[in-house]
């Protein structure tokens, strides 16, 4: 199979995905879910309220003059072309989390640091302020750019489209011209990505989606009340209070209206509050008649005025005052010919944008749980050396649902984690390839990779004891079972036992023991604490440094990130402690990895394997010392001039998938001491 035939089947793929995907994605308005509670609260108000006899009910919500009218069928024809276009266009349009991770990488600038606001408060509440802002911000979002939409005529152009429906069916939220689609898609992208990152930044994994089915527990209420009898025929009022807060479906329906009193009226989605704040708020009076439309002339639903007459109108207003102005053109003819060249510009662009370059061709699409400044440097080495364009998609937290949530249609060609037990989610939900790679066989030992090579070790991290230069008698510590001696109490730091990294040190304590032995280990690490569990691996130093405490247990790698780092602060905390690679009689030091795998529906498959392969290779391992502080996991390439600094050290060689293995255990370890 060539190229071209490869991308148009799993474009075909994808295409009949994102028309079905809609029907059964509670994140969707048209969900079957939503759609059925419309139905039924429909029937209820027409045969219990308005005393309807049920078969005239049957005949008006299922009439063929409705369903299949010109305008409904005109709604079906642009529900069709409209997927396939957004399909080629909205991958070239900046991404949520993209744009997320951009402003949380600025704030810490702005900030100089990361304040964590409220950190008292649990997590539920700013769980639900989180998922209220997002529903509050994005409402508002709307309304905005819908009133512009009206009230701007070079827009208007673009939204007529919707307006030119004369008969009203759920689908007709559909019915927008690509101009449109793509002027809201952007708008959700800068709502959802700059609430996102605010909320992360200041309230860090706090910032919880409250959610019903994976959709905003607000929108699914909304959605649920009936939502898409808006676009329908069924009339229903919320009443006058109440409709000075909720959009009702009457109230949208008046929105559509070809009355001029009902022109510019209700722009709201699902708050009239910003209508009643801008003077747009239009209440329904009962028994209304209202018919649907935009002027009194007769509607065409031919795709040339669906697409392309926006288009012409638009550019018709734009030359119109350069006409008044008298400029000197050389004829009527070159003018309208200018005009018809620049519609036809912008109509290819939209229409034919997917076809400037193959999704797939030459281009590698990662999902990533690492963060953006441990990543770029071997993007930046791999796209010159091989000339891959690379998208990369970054999230600390719900990659594995989104990959699983998108089956076949996702894009993703890799995944990098950053331990064993995230990594290992992957593989038990299905989510990666099996690789058949002599190069990572050979760079990777059997004990750091899959049995069933679905995912592969690119780096290793030591769990290390860092001590107090001013405490002497803690460089007496040699093993991990030492710090439980009564002599350390009061003197060790420590964040949440619940974190992976110390969740797989407890895994590793049963392996090499028993559940029992290692229970003993973690109770009396506890009796030892200095203060109650908090902070990260970099907190434990700085608790060190400021007398807290004597003893921590880090990763290496924050070490050097405070050794190397460009504050003074920082590097005083890391002067003040020595590092010990325990266990160095028996069975050595625990260390856990960073790693990777080829997403199970790759479209590149090939290119994928080859970025593997040179994360092994010895530049990029390299790479992973010198910048990220990780030692190697190719046997042939050594540690960096900065990790052999610290020492050398033996590593615990139990299979790293044994941690993943025992994570439950151990995480029920970690409770019955309370750590």
């Amino acid at each position: 199979m060539n190229f071209l035939e490869e991308y148009m089947d799993a474009f075909i793929a994808e295409y009949l995905g994102t028309l079905t995907g809609p029907f059964i994605d509670p994140q969707k308005r048209i969900f079957g879910g939503y759609l059925f509670a419309s139905l039924l609260i429909a029937f209820g108000v027409q045969v219990v309220l308005n005393k309807i006899a049920f078969r005239r009910v049957i005949s008006n919500l299922f009439s063929r003059r409705v369903w299949l009218s010109a305008s409904a069928l005109a709604d079906y024809k642009i529900l069709f072309i409209n997927h396939a276009l957004m399909l080629l266009i909205m991958p070239r349009l900046i991404s949520k989390l993209a744009l997320a991770t951009l402003l949380f990488e600025s704030l810490h600038v702005l900030f100089d640091g990361r304040p964590v606001l409220l950190p008292n408060v649990p997590g539920w509440t700013i769980a639900g302020l989180f998922t209220f802002c997002l529903f509050l911000f994005d409402d508002m979002a709307k309304y905005l750019v819908h009133r512009v939409l009206h009230r701007w005529p070079l827009l208007w152009n673009f939204h007529k489209v919707h307006h030119s429906a004369e008969t009203l069916t759920p689908l007709t939220v559909y019915r927008t011209h690509p101009v449109e689609g793509v002027i809201f898609g952007l708008r959700s992208v800068c709502v959802q990505a700059l609430t996102l990152a605010g909320f992360v930044f200041f309230f860090g994994d706090r910032a919880e989606l409250v959610t019903v089915l994976g959709a905003n527990i607000f929108l699914f209420m909304f959605n649920m009340v009936g939502s898409n009898l808006r676009h329908s025929h069924v009339w229903i009022s919320y009443g006058r209070l109440l409709e000075h807060i909720l959009i009702s479906p009457a109230q949208h329906q008046i929105h559509h209206s070809i009355a001029r009193q009902h022109h510019d009226k209700n722009f709201g989605a699902v708050l009239a509050i910003w209508d009643w704040f801008g003077g747009s708020l239009c209440l329904a009076k009962k028994g209304s008649l209202v018919h649907f439309g935009v002027d009194n002339s007769v509607p065409s639903y031919d795709l040339k005025t669906l697409y392309v007459t926006p288009f012409q109108e638009a550019a018709y207003q734009i030359l119109q005052p350069i006409k008044k102005e008298n400029f000197r053109m050389p004829s009527l003819f070159f003018l309208r010919a200018w005009r018809r060249s620049i519609i036809g510009g912008l109509t290819l662009t939209v229409v034919l944008t997917g076809f400037s370059v193959p999704v797939w061709s030459n281009e590698l699409n990662i999902y990533s749980h690492r963060q953006p400044f441990l990543i770029k440097p071997f993007l930046k080495v791999y796209m010159k050396k091989s000339g891959t364009k690379i998208n990369i998609v970054y999230a600390s937290k719900g990659l594995a649902q989104r990959l699983q949530a998108e089956g076949r249609r996702s894009p993703a060609d890799i995944i990098l984690t950053v331990d064993i037990a995230r990594l290992y989610v992957y593989a038990d939900k299905k989510l990666l390839a099996s690789v058949d790679s002599s190069i990572l066989k050979t760079n990777i030992p059997s004990h750091l990779r899959d049995p069933n090579n679905r995912w592969f070790a690119l780096s290793k991290r030591a769990r290390v004891i860092a001590v107090a230069n001013r405490a002497a008698d803690t460089l007496g510590i040699r093993r991990y079972e030492d710090l439980t001696d009564p002599r350390w109490k009061g003197r060790i730091c420590a964040r949440p036992g619940s974190h992976v990294y110390n969740r797989a040190l407890i895994a590793s304590l049963i392996n090499s023991g028993t559940t029992e032995s290692a229970e003993a280990w973690a109770k009396g690490l506890v009796n030892n604490l200095a203060r109650r569990p908090q902070g990260n691996d970099r907190a434990q130093i700085k608790a060190i440094y400021e007398g807290v405490c004597d003893i921590a247990i880090i990763n290496n790698y924050y070490f050097g990130k405070l050794k190397y780092s460009g504050k003074s602060a920082q590097r005083a905390w890391a002067a003040s402690v020595k590092l010990i690679f325990p266990n160095q009689s028996d069975r050595g030091t625990h260390i856990n990895i960073s790693g990777g795998g080829v997403a199970k529906h790759s479209k590149n498959k090939v290119e994928a394997v080859k970025f593997l392969e040179f994360l092994t290779s010895k530049a990029a391992q390299n790479l992973y010392g010198s910048i990220n502080f990780e030692y190697p996991v190719n046997p042939k390439v050594p540690a960096s001039k900065e990790l052999a600094a610290w020492g050398s050290f033996d590593e615990d060689k139990m299979p790293i998938a044994r941690i993943a293995e025992l994570a439950s255990e151990a995480q029920k370890v970690i409770d019955r001491v309370g750590w």
